[in-house]
Order: structure tokens, then sequence, then C-alpha cells
């Protein structure tokens, strides 16, 4: 579970570097900062597209640009780190895939048990429910890490020491 800690920790320090940038950022909330640790897998790659896409034109390009590295550094980084220690181009595949999961997984609990202790999860929650419905948002957040585990899984069995 390396690429696990490995991909926290790297989401921690970008999330040091967002409190910084963003003016605004709700310090006074705890459990909005730790599901921002995990919220990474919910975000597909062609979000990341998109946000590439669209970054010339952002308002604030420091903050587009950040945002952009933010979703694509920490999973990269985990998944090379994690295929060089892996024993197989399988183990890590699996290993990546399961953490992408994980995190989804435990993103979706925080966001949807941390209703009652945070407004922003609150609202984040109204707005996935509105868009998706009850089951689609439990889907969106759980899918999102089932999908970036099998595409930054490939790289991982493509980086692997096998």
């Amino acid at each position: 579970m390396i690429t696990l800690a490995i991909y926290i920790g790297l989401n921690a320090v970008f999330l040091v570097i967002a409190i910084f940038l963003a003016p605004g950022f709700p310090l006074d909330d705890i459990f909005y900062i730790i599901s921002s640790l995990f919220g990474k897998p919910r975000i597909t790659p062609d979000s990341a597209l998109v946000i590439a896409i669209y970054l010339p034109f952002a308002p604030d390009l420091i903050i587009g640009l950040f945002s952009l590295l933010a979703i694509t550094i920490p999973p990269l980084v985990a998944v090379i780190i994690g295929a060089r220690i892996g024993d197989s181009g399988k183990i890590s595949f699996l290993s990546w895939f399961l953490t992408a999961v994980l995190s989804s997984i435990v993103y979706f609990l925080l966001v949807f048990f941390g209703q009652d202790a945070s407004l922003n999860l609150l609202s984040l929650w109204i707005s996935f429910e509105f868009i998706y419905g009850y089951i689609g948002a439990i889907l969106y957040m759980i899918i999102g890490g089932v999908i970036i585990g099998f595409f930054y899984g490939c790289f991982s069995f493509l980086f692997s020491k096998d």
C-alpha cells in the first residue's frame, strides 16, 4: 500500500499549496480538508483534459495550472514509484487500482457522513444528488475511482520492472 501513502502524501502537499493560493479556502472545515485528500480519484482523465484545454482562458492562470498539476502529478508519481517497487506488472496494476478505489470509497464515506459537520460537503452532496440522483451520486463517486484505477493502472503495468 505504498502507492496509497505516496498518493495521499502528494495530495497533502498540493492541498497545503492550495490553501495558500486559493483565497477563501475553508480552513475551519476539517471534514472538507480531509475529504480533499481523497477526492482526486473522482476526477477522471477527461476532466483533466478539459482543464488543460481551457487553461489559457482561465481567469486566474496560476490556479488553473495548479489545478491541472494537482490532478495529474500525484497519481503519476504514485504509479511510477509503485510500479518500480512492485514485483510484477499485474501486482503494480492491482496495487494502483486498489489505491484509487479505496480513495474513492473513503471520499464517498466522508462526503456522505460528513454532511452534518460540514456545510461545504453538504452543498457538494446536494449538487451531486441534484445532478445524478441519489444512487447516481454514489455511483459517480465510486466509478470515478474505478476509471482512474484502470487508467493509471495501465501506466503502472507499463512502468513495471518486468
